[in-house]
């Protein structure tokens, strides 16, 4: 990493979190309890929901808030194509087979309405939208066609923790949201994860799932809250520890001013590639819905522009580049479960080879941001 001039991200701990994790060390208590209650208490306020529910990393959140929807063994449930393979993942570890929605359009990356409403079915019983790169979907007409079939919606905002679309954050739409705080996130605990839900039933089947079912947790019979516990359904072990609470509590108080940055660094850089006028390059999402967190800056090379080439050509120079993502449908595991059935993907067909993410992050300079530029420059002309 320090030969990169410019590396994709950064991860921006500091004292704070060093003495928030020293400080959970010392009280020799390391597993859930009063930290975590108090990061969901936090995270909870932050998003405007009623309650908060973390857990031991992203994927974890999504598995458990797509088993309280109802999927199960032979269910459908409609994610996005262009989506990391968590989001697919968890629903087939519940025996659900994924319908993959196209992208909207070449500037709008998100879940495809129109391509949904041509693919819900009497099989569907849960739609997942994914605020990719931090842009906020089409939660509107998405929401009335949930509505409209009787389909739950869970939200994956791995990417746009405090993303606002109208007066309210993301994440408060659906029957739940879910939330990474894997390293390179907006804010970080190295790993965890969040659900959040309005619906007091939901957040306690999330909270009996996250821990093997059980009635009662350690830290409360530690506390004498209780004598024993009693097992209600069969769950998981998908708790969070007080180290990465206390971290993710600090990172939260951070985060305003961290997505501020990125928003700063992120109209800078397109503004420098703007005037560039290269034909061809296009940079999506020039009219977003909302306030969007800018988690990702993604770009789409001119057509017939070899894109490892190019990648190659940036890393010459220092500049550290990535794909968000390859489309599921093209992954081994995918064709093998599925064959071809779910290819119907024209738009993301037609741009899945142009997909770059080049760098962004809240310590992003000016300076690199035009090394950026440039080498984006040199690489295309």
């Amino acid at each position: 990493m320090s030969q990169l001039r410019v590396p994709l991200t950064d991860v921006t701990l500091g004292a704070e979190e060093a003495a928030a994790a020293a400080r959970v060390i010392r009280s020799g208590w390391l597993t859930m309890g009063a930290e975590v209650e108090a990061f969901e208490r936090e995270f909870a306020d932050a998003i405007g929901a009623q309650y908060a529910v973390a857990v031991a990393n992203g994927t974890a959140a999504l598995q458990l808030a797509y088993r309280a929807a109802g999927l199960g063994l032979g269910d459908h449930f409609a994610i996005p194509a262009l989506t990391f393979v968590a989001t697919m993942n968890a629903g087939l570890a519940l025996g659900g087979r994924p319908i993959l929605i196209d992208c909207t359009d070449e500037n709008d990356l998100t879940l495809s309405p129109d391509d949904l409403e041509c693919k819900i079915t009497g099989r569907t019983r849960l739609i997942v939208t994914m605020a990719y790169g931090g842009f906020a979907p089409d939660m509107d007409r998405i929401l009335g066609l949930a509505e409209q079939h009787g389909i739950a919606v869970v939200e994956d905002n791995a990417h746009a923790p405090l993303a606002r679309l109208d007066v309210q954050c993301l994440g408060t739409f659906g029957m739940a949201a879910c939330y990474s705080f894997f390293g390179n996130k907006n804010m970080t605990t190295g790993e965890g994860g969040m659900i959040v839900t309005d619906n007091e039933a939901v957040a306690a089947e999330l909270r009996l799932l996250r821990s093997h079912g059980m009635t009662h947790l350690t830290w409360e019979r530690h506390q004498g809250h209780a004598a024993g516990y009693d097992v209600l359904i069969d769950g998981y072990n998908a708790r969070m520890d007080e180290v990465r609470a206390a971290i993710g509590r600090e990172q939260l108080r951070k985060l305003p001013a961290a997505n501020e940055a990125r928003t700063r660094a992120a109209r800078k850089l397109r503004e420098r590639l703007i005037a560039l006028e290269i034909n061809g390059l296009r940079i999506p999402f020039w009219n977003p819905r909302g306030e969007p967190v800018h988690h990702l800056f993604v770009i789409l090379l001119p057509p017939r522009t070899v894109r490892d080439a190019f990648r190659a050509a940036l890393m010459a120079r220092g500049v550290q580049t990535s794909i968000h993502y390859p489309p599921l449908n093209s992954f081994t595991h995918a064709r093998q479960l599925f064959g071809s059935t779910n290819d119907d993907l024209p738009v993301l067909q037609s741009i899945a080879d142009r997909l770059v993410t080049l760098p962004l992050g809240p310590t992003l300079t000016e300076e690199q941001i035009d090394w950026v530029a440039e080498s984006v420059r040199l690489a295309l002309k």
